[in-house]
This record gives C-alpha cells, sequence and structure tokens, in this order.
C-alpha cells in the first residue's frame, strides 16, 4: 500500500493567536453628547380634546337662560347644531372656544335680537380651567379655550 505523505505545514503558524481590539470609531450620524433617544412607546400625545362627559358640557337654551348664583360653570353661545355637536361630542382645544361667565352671557343675550337658533353650551368651569386663557372681547372679559402651555 502507498505510503502518506504528513499534512503540510501550516503557512500561518506562526502568527500570534491573540487578537487585539479595534478601537470603536463613532460614525457621523451617532450622537457625540451621549444624549439616548427618546422612548417612543412612552410618548404620550398633546391633549388636543376634551370629552364632554370629561367637563359635564350640557345643552341650554338661550331664550329661558338665567344666570345662577356663583361661578361654577362657563358658557359658550353658538349656534343651536354646533352646542349640541359639542354636547355630544366634546370640546376641541384646537378651535379657540370663547367662554364667559354667567353674568356676561346675559349681558351678550341681551345684545342678541332673537335666539331661536342659538344654543349655549354649559361646562363646568374647574374641569377647563388648566385649558382657558383670560381674555377681553367686545369689552367684556371672557376665557378662550387651547391647549396649554408648558
Amino acid at each position: 500500500m502507498g505510503r502518506r505523505s504528513p499534512f503540510p505545514a501550516s503557512l500561518f503558524e506562526k502568527l500570534p493567536k491573540i487578537r487585539r481590539e479595534r478601537p470603536v470609531r463613532l460614525s457621523p450620524s451617532s450622537p457625540m453628547d451621549g444624549a439616548q433617544q427618546p422612548d417612543l412607546l412612552d410618548w404620550t400625545p398633546p391633549l388636543i380634546h376634551l370629552a364632554a362627559e370629561d367637563v359635564e358640557a350640557c345643552f341650554l337654551d338661550p331664550g329661558s337662560f338665567r344666570p345662577p348664583a356663583g361661578a361654577a360653570f362657563l358658557y359658550h353661545l353658538t349656534d343651536a347644531e354646533t352646542a349640541r355637536s359639542f354636547v355630544a361630542n366634546g370640546l376641541s382645544l384646537t378651535d379657540s372656544l370663547m367662554f364667559r361667565t354667567a353674568a356676561h352671557l346675559a349681558e351678550d343675550l341681551a345684545d342678541i335680537p332673537t335666539t331661536g337658533d342659538m344654543g349655549v353650551v354649559r361646562v363646568r368651569r374647574r374641569l377647563i380651567q388648566p385649558w382657558m386663557t383670560p381674555d377681553r372681547q367686545d369689552g367684556r372679559p371672557c376665557y378662550v379655550l387651547g391647549p396649554q402651555t408648558s
């Protein structure tokens, strides 16, 4: 039988067995200051809508409106269809809705010749307070509903 020749010697026998680690280089697109990316799953979008139940919205007929004692509520005067929509669907914080106190709404109603196609949305003042900004319209104080400023 034939003789086998031994395996040839490896060409890389004399190279060192331990490798040095290369330094890590940051790519230009990675942050240099070590800031971490925010957790996108923990992010909550800004509030742009208040549910009608959350502000205790209800529809009032302007013809039978009598100012109550106290300042627990604010009022928004608009057409009846829009008022019913606000009571059913809630208030948008992006529409800059104007609210008045009961006394100022009574003054507004006295200036309007007919109230047949109008409606009043009543909301509890303390429930919309964080989104209200004091303002003036027609020389009378009012509040404008809008997003919170941080």
